[in-house]
């Protein structure tokens, strides 16, 4: 057989066996998280803002936390940006000596997107999961009613509110898609002759 000939047919042989295999085993894997945002919270504590892909027109936004060295959230989803935004930058709000902390944006200030208290592990907006079955194999999860969800929040951010006199505090409780406030590029004003 000629050489040539076996080349091509190796090489169409690959193109039609295994290009299609490698595209569904990578079609079920979420993207890697591309960090947004890094906000140290206090000694050994750390907020991380991520972003990924959520559609062809949005971004999907979540947030980690680390204490001392443990991760003890990953991967909690807490709003949606247009993907033609630009990156938000974020501040944050702590009370009782920096065990509860908030998080908000920059463009708006007064309306806290999250919250984690370092004290009991209470994490605000991430859904709590259990699980219906004690039997490894009947384990499933169950999410968090939203109910439950905004009660948690909403006691969480009293605390942080009453602790935070200086300013009207307010709370982002829309939990569907939960879209940000996206900031917008300034012109500088016209000087006058």
């Amino acid at each position: 057989m000629n050489p040539k000939l076996i080349s091509v047919m190796v090489f169409v042989i690959l193109i039609v066996a295994v290009v299609p295999l490698v595209l569904r085993l990578r079609m079920g894997q979420r993207p890697d998280p591309v960090m947004l945002s890094d906000l140290e919270v206090g000694p050994g504590r750390l907020i991380r803002i991520t972003v990924e892909p959520n559609s062809q027109s949005t971004l999907s936004l979540h947030y980690h936390v680390n204490a001392q060295g443990e991760q003890v959230v990953e991967h909690a989803f807490f709003g949606t940006l247009p993907r033609t935004s630009p990156p938000p930058e974020f501040l944050t709000y702590s009370v009782e000596d920096g065990e509860l902390v908030g998080v908000a944006q920059v463009s708006v200030p007064n309306r806290i997107l999250l919250m984690h208290d370092f004290a009991s592990g209470d994490s605000w907006p991430m859904r709590i999961v259990t699980y219906k079955d004690s039997d490894p194999k009947h384990h499933y999860p169950y999410y968090e009613e939203q109910a439950p969800l905004l009660a948690r929040g909403d006691a969480l951010f009293q605390r942080l509110s009453s602790g935070n006199p200086q300013g009207s505090l307010e709370l982002l409780r829309t939990m569907s898609s939960r879209p940000l406030a996206f900031p917008t590029s300034q012109t500088p004003n016209a000087t006058q002759p």
